[in-house]
C-alpha cells in the first residue's frame, strides 16, 4: 500500500498486525482508537486525529497540531489497474457529496448545472476553527446544492447532488 501526503509518498506493508514502512526508516503506524493514530519512529511518536475517511476517493483527513492534511491511499490493485490503463474501472458513479465532518458552510463555489472536475473545490467548510476546502469526489455536473452559505451541517449531511 502507498500513502501520499504533503507531496511525499510512503510505501507501507503489514507486519505482525502493524503497518510499517517497507524500508529501513522503521516507522510504525499504530491505531489507538477509531480517531487516533500514532506514528512511531525510533526517535519520536506523534499523534494524529482522524477527521474523516472517504472510502470512495480513498482519502483520509488527518489533523496534526491543529492543521488538517489529506492523505491519499493507493492499494496494489489500484497500481495494477493503472498500469493496464483501467484506473477508473473500479470506480462507481458518485451521486452525492456528504459532509466529512460537522461544521459551518463559509462559501459555496459552484452552482447547479455547473460542470466540475475531480478534485475541484466545491465549497468551504469551517470545522474546529479551520477552513476546509471540500473538493469534488468525481467529474460531473452539479444537480442540486442542498445547503446554503452560513448553514451549520452535521457529519454525513448531503451537501451536493451530482447528475
Amino acid at each position: 500500500m502507498k500513502v501520499d501526503i504533503q507531496n511525499r509518498s510512503i510505501a507501507l506493508v503489514k507486519k505482525d498486525n502493524q503497518w510499517v514502512t517497507d524500508n529501513a526508516a522503521s516507522i510504525a503506524f499504530i491505531f489507538q482508537d477509531a480517531n487516533t493514530l500514532l506514528v512511531q519512529s525510533p526517535s519520536q511518536t506523534i499523534e494524529l486525529r482522524c477527521l474523516g475517511i472517504d472510502r470512495q476517493a480513498k482519502t483520509v483527513t488527518l489533523q496534526y497540531k491543529n492543521y488538517n492534511y489529506v492523505a491519499s491511499i493507493t492499494e496494489p490493485m489500484d497500481e495494477l489497474l493503472k498500469s493496464m490503463g483501467l484506473e477508473n474501472a473500479a470506480l462507481s458513479k458518485i451521486s452525492l457529496l456528504k459532509a466529512p465532518m460537522p461544521g459551518l458552510v463559509l462559501d459555496i463555489l459552484v452552482t447547479p448545472g455547473q460542470r466540475v472536475e475531480l478534485g475541484e473545490t466545491l465549497l468551504v467548510l469551517e470545522a474546529m476553527k479551520m477552513e476546509n476546502a471540500i473538493k469534488s469526489p468525481t467529474a460531473g455536473v452539479i444537480s442540486t446544492i442542498e445547503i446554503s452559505k452560513g448553514q451549520a451541517v452535521d457529519k454525513n449531511l448531503v451537501l451536493i447532488r451530482f447528475e
